[in-house]
């Protein structure tokens, strides 16, 4: 809208988020056409993206939801939240609605398994556990982000899946993408069916 009434385009042309290149190397590629003037990290991993295939199924018109997918998440989650070693914020992104509530009616059952935990998820916290889909993460980042794709083979095992990605497909779903994509600030782990 800003374009059509002619206001003056300015592009990003550096990137302050991501403690790791690696984070941001995909979207520079994708995005910005390798524009971005990113800053290389002082830890020298290979890449702070990790993908964990969890051979979950999407229940299609049933919920929309995939419930394997978001248990492994939020056993992550909770698994990093009880270790004392870590102290990094999380949060987690789902592709979809109902994928988000049903990864919050999972940690809210754990939370209740494990009251040490839930001083992670108080607003006083100074970046508690958020728990956010592709339509409402804009703004938010945390130092781990656990992004859940959620869609996938509708069948275990199937050796085809839809391509329907909800949000994604539609218009300005390249833009849900490139923002969940550049949440995080020092880890980023990929969560799919497929």
């Amino acid at each position: 809208e800003c374009l059509s009434a002619g206001m003056y385009n300015h592009r990003l042309n550096w990137h302050y988020r991501s403690r790791h290149e690696s984070l941001i190397t995909f979207s520079n590629r994708q995005y910005y056409e390798n524009s971005l003037i990113t800053f290389p990290g002082a830890k020298k991993k290979q890449s702070a993206v990790a993908w964990k295939n969890v051979r979950g199924v999407y229940a299609k018109g049933k919920g929309r939801h995939n419930q394997i997918e978001a248990e492994a998440i939020v056993a992550e989650t909770v698994k990093r939240l009880l270790d004392p070693s870590s102290n990094k914020c999380i949060g987690i992104i789902t592709f979809n609605v109902e994928q988000q509530k049903l990864v919050n009616d999972l940690l809210d059952r754990e939370r209740r398994r494990h009251p040490e935990i839930e001083t992670f998820f108080q607003p006083e916290q100074e970046e508690f556990v958020i728990v956010k889909n592709l339509e409402t993460v804009q703004g938010d980042e945390r130092d781990v982000i656990m992004l859940g794709i959620g869609f996938g083979p509708t069948e275990p095992e199937a050796k085809t899946i839809s391509m329907n990605f909800g949000p994604l497909n539609r218009e300005g779903g390249h833009r849900r993408l490139n923002v969940a994509l550049t949440r995080a600030r020092q880890e980023m782990l990929v969560f799919s069916s497929f």
